[in-house]
This record gives C-alpha cells, structure tokens and sequence, in this order.
C-alpha cells in the first residue's frame, strides 16, 4: 500500500488502475490485451460512484498510466513495466513470491506447476494485482472507506503473524497505530483519526494503545472469501507456469523484509 502511494499518490487512483488491469484480461506473452472496459462497468466493480471513478481515471489516463479507446479503459502489458509504475508492480509480484514462499513452508499443499509453459512474471503482476483487489473486495462491505480499509486489513495482516509466534507468545505483534501509519506510509494523524473511526465502529478493538481485528460474523466471513479467492489465484498462478516447488527463484527484485511491528 505504501508504494501505491508514493506511485498513485492515493489509493483510490491505484485501486482504478488495478481494477482497469484486471477488468482486461490476464497478463501474458501476447503483445497487446484485448478487453477494454468502460468507466460504468469499472465504477461498479469497485463499488465507487461514477463522477470518483471518472475523475481517477482521466488522471489516470492523462498521466500516460491507462489507454483510452473508443471501447473503454485498458492497460497495456507494456505499461506494468513501464519504468515509473516498476516500483510497484515488482513489489507487487515479489510479496506474492513471498506469501507462496510462506504458505509452502508452512505445510500448505500448494497447486502442481503447469510444465508446457514458461513463466513471465507480467503473469504474477497481474494476478498479485488480482490479490489486493479480492482482500479490498472481501472486506469492502465492512468499510467502504479506502484509506480505512487498507488500515483494517494492515491490522488483519499484522495479527496474521501470530501463527509464526513462539509458544510463549512474547513474539506476537503488538499493533499499534503508530505501526499502521508506518505499513502504509501515512501521516500518523491521518492514521490516528482514521483508526479511532475504526474503533468506534466496533471494527477493531483497543487495548490500551494495542490494536485487535475483531472476530464478529461479518469479519469472519470475509477472511473466508478472502482465503477461497486467494486459493483461486494460487491455482491461476501455477497455471501460468510459475515454480511452486521453488519460488525463491521467481523474485524480481527480490523479497522484501516485512514492516516492522515494533
């Protein structure tokens, strides 16, 4: 989320662009992709009104980051290595590297690799793009809000980690705001105020200055839909040839050290 920023400099810009990505069709070796799509098509499937979605992506259009046709919005497979988005489409793709890494050492069984096909990392960009999309979209109906969003699931994630924990426990992450800011490179007042809304919405909870996910129906649903997508995309990825035995060697740039907790 931090390089969305500092790439979009907001997110509801990277989520039109990540959106319009998707909306076009996988990411492979062909030299062009063939699937536009209008800006009504697009404001609906990120559950913004028209005018905002509009407005973000004739930014986004102008700025030389998505094609206008008369058939609707596209993103070329050019554009995701175009040098001023490589920043963030290979962090994109290097922390999709790293979940799989994660997930296979912790003992999930992960989809067979497809051997008729090599690999093109454009293929993960598109499909780590798809990723953050279905986290936004699984927990959308809790909070509406971007920016509150991507707080709520910065706390999710951090509180993820607690599988990894020692059995004393000594090692859980302690979230506090101060730590959100820092994930996703915010003001700390921005943060602090949009955190308080988060708690008085019951949408997390305060221990002191430690912040708590809740664990209500609709937050456990949405983990739920999360982790069936996520599943899907895993079973795209291998599809795509990507070395599932081995996806230490499908870096970019290579893994990114995790925030820091505190």
């Amino acid at each position: 989320m931090a390089h969305a920023l500092e790439m979009f400099g907001s997110l509801n810009s990277a989520v039109v662009f990540a959106a319009t990505a998707r909306a076009c069709g996988p990411f492979d070796q062909s030299p062009g992709r063939k699937r536009p799509v209008s800006i009504n098509a697009l404001a609906a499937s990120i559950g913004r009104p028209f005018e905002t979605t509009r407005r973000h992506a004739i930014a986004l259009v102008e700025g030389g980051l998505i094609a206008r046709a008369p058939g609707g919005l596209s993103v070329t497979t050019d554009a995701i290595v175009e040098p001023r988005l490589a920043r963030f489409t290979e962090s994109c793709h290097d922390l999709l590297v790293g979940l799989v890494e994660d997930l296979g050492k912790g003992g999930l069984v992960l989809p067979p690799t497809a051997t008729d096909i090599t690999y093109d990392p454009r293929s993960g960009v598109g499909i780590a793009l798809d990723l953050i999309l279905a986290a936004m979209e699984s927990h959308g109906p809790r909070e509406e809000n971007f920016t509150r969003l991507a707080l709520l699931l910065a706390v999710e994630w951090g509180h993820s980690r607690r599988a990894d924990a020692g059995p004393d426990g000594k090692s859980d992450p302690m979230i506090r705001t101060s730590n959100a800011a820092r994930m996703l490179g915010l003001p700390y007042a921005t943060t602090s105020r949009n955190i308080d809304a988060l708690v008085a919405r019951g949408l997390l909870t305060r221990s002191g200055a430690i912040l708590h996910p809740v664990a209500d129906a609709p937050a456990i649903a949405a983990r739920t839909a999360l982790a069936n997508r996520a599943r899907q995309l895993l079973g795209r990825l291998a599809l795509c040839g990507f070395p599932m035995e081995h996806p230490g060697t499908a870096y970019i740039r290579g893994r990114m050290p995790p925030p820091d907790l505190g």
